[in-house]
């Protein structure tokens, strides 16, 4: 009987000291680490280095420095197939890019600017067809919107505000022109501060400020809807449905905008290490923010009040970033392209 009592109290000390390794494991395992969302799945090293890069369906334009512009078939992200090469002349360089894949088009901005010559040339990708170039001053960052037949090149730019630049098609004359668009410019002045990023949803468009503020205009008339501050730097803003999602140099910031009349912080997210979040893209129900001293932060805002940090990509250089359909792509000074898939 006293053997009995004693296998049972041995048993039972193990059952209570197995029950408190498991409780401990879970509490040293809360929160646990995410599943990796985003996969790298090719490294394009460019024949320069890499400043900027856009993707838009399966076609990647890279801005490479010294080495041009460069355009890649990437339906098989594994084997990319250079479309289009164009080089700066003189001592230009390719410093960012845009692509349009509905109407096959590229637009490259050159450096310095301080160089003169032709800095802002749009080229058809397929035949290499310079149509003509763009009436920038300084620009800051670019961003598309186009349709079939019409060429649509928003900027910031540091003499002229927010503008915008068009090239439309006629089919009888089969040329690309900008006076066959009712309106080829629109410019919105500035107000004296230095304007950052921007993001266009439908018929607004929010753009982060150098005086702590961000705007949203309305694109038809350019009168502003609303102005509003954040708790950090807004750097750059992106749309995610009524949110605009802020890269507020050290906070990761969404603000409701569902009512124009009174815009609301509802979240800002502090992410470890992140300190210098210049860039903000979304891809699906995630926002990937750029970090110019550590590489990308992926955040998950499918529910935008309560933001997740996810997961981190560590590069060197990073220098832009975008995203589209299932993919993020970077361009990094050292190592070039990188294109991740999830």
């Amino acid at each position: 009987m006293i053997y009995r009592k004693n296998v049972r109290a041995i048993l039972s000390a193990i059952i209570i000291v197995g029950m408190g390794l498991l409780i401990g494991c879970d509490e040293r395992n809360e929160p646990e680490l995410p599943a990796i969302v985003y996969t790298l799945k090719k490294n394009i090293v460019t024949p320069g280095v890499a400043l900027s890069v856009d993707a838009e369906e399966n076609l990647l334009a890279v801005a490479a420095s010294s080495a041009g512009t460069f355009v890649y078939d990437i339906t098989n992200v594994s084997v990319p197939v250079e479309m289009f090469h164009y080089e700066p002349p003189g001592r230009l360089f390719s410093s960012e890019v845009e692509v349009d894949a509905i109407n096959g088009l590229v637009v490259t901005s050159s450096g310095p600017l301080s160089e003169a010559g032709d800095k802002y040339p749009v080229h058809v990708i397929e035949t290499g067809q310079r149509i003509g170039g763009l009436a920038f001053t300084s620009p800051e960052e670019m961003e598309l919107r186009s349709f079939e037949g019409i060429l649509n090149v928003w900027r910031t730019d540091n003499s002229d505000g927010l503008a915008f630049d068009s090239y439309c098609y006629n089919a009888d004359s089969a040329r690309w022109r900008p006076d066959y668009c009712t309106d080829f410019y629109v410019g919105i002045p500035n107000a004296s501060y230095r304007l950052r990023g921007f993001g266009i949803r439908d018929t607004l468009v929010a753009v982060a400020q150098a005086n702590f503020e961000i705007r949203l205009h309305n694109i038809s008339s350019g009168l502003i809807n609303t102005r509003f501050s954040t708790t950090g730097d807004p750097q750059d803003v992106a749309w995610y449905g009524d949110f605009l999602l802020v890269a507020d140099n050290v906070h990761f910031t969404v603000v409701n905008v569902a009512n124009l009349d009174s815009p609301s912080v509802v979240k800002t997210l502090t992410i470890p290490g992140a300190d210098r979040l210049q860039r903000v893209v979304t891809e699906g129900n995630y926002a990937i923010l750029l970090d110019d001293a550590d590489g990308l932060y992926v955040v998950d805002v499918s529910t935008p009040t309560d933001p997740k940090h996810v997961q981190t990509i560590s590069l060197p250089e990073v220098s832009s970033v975008t995203a589209a359909n299932g993919r993020v792509i970077a361009s990094d000074e050292q190592l070039g392209v990188l294109i991740y898939e999830r």
